[in-house]
């Protein structure tokens, strides 16, 4: 997966901000190329019962990326959330969640030190993806 520095710091200070929740949105490609994000909508973690450690898209980022899909402008090509005290690993939580095909970029804020990492996923098994990071 590629992204731009730009995008990942706009997704850490989602993160940054919704702590002490998890963060999430949706990870958009412009080109069609599914390895290549180049938009990213930040969403609401509408969880109720565990914020904390889980997430839930709010309903407006969801809308926003479908009505982009239907005029053509990007497409989905997966989903980032953040791990407020954690590492970039998935949960078995969001093994059990993820949808096979998309990508899962997780960003961990644990011990006050920011590490990202990209996820596909198989059967509920994660499978990490290269991260590239652009200017």
């Amino acid at each position: 997966m590629r992204i731009s520095r730009q995008l990942l710091k706009s997704i850490v200070e989602h993160a940054q901000q919704s702590r002490p929740h998890e963060c999430c949105g949706i990870l958009m490609s412009t080109s069609g190329n599914s390895s290549v994000v180049d938009h990213v909508i930040p969403a609401e973690n509408v969880e109720k019962d565990d914020p904390e450690r889980r997430y839930a898209l709010g309903h407006n980022a969801h809308l926003k990326a479908v009505n982009m899909e239907a005029l053509g402008e990007a497409y989905i090509i997966g989903y980032y959330h953040s791990h407020p005290d954690g590492k970039p690993r998935p949960s078995n939580h969001d093994a059990e969640q993820a949808v096979s095909e998309v990508i899962y970029l997780i960003t961990g804020l644990g011990n006050g030190e920011i590490e990202h990492a990209a996820w596909r996923f198989e059967n509920d098994n994660p499978t990490r993806e290269p991260l590239e990071v652009s200017e």
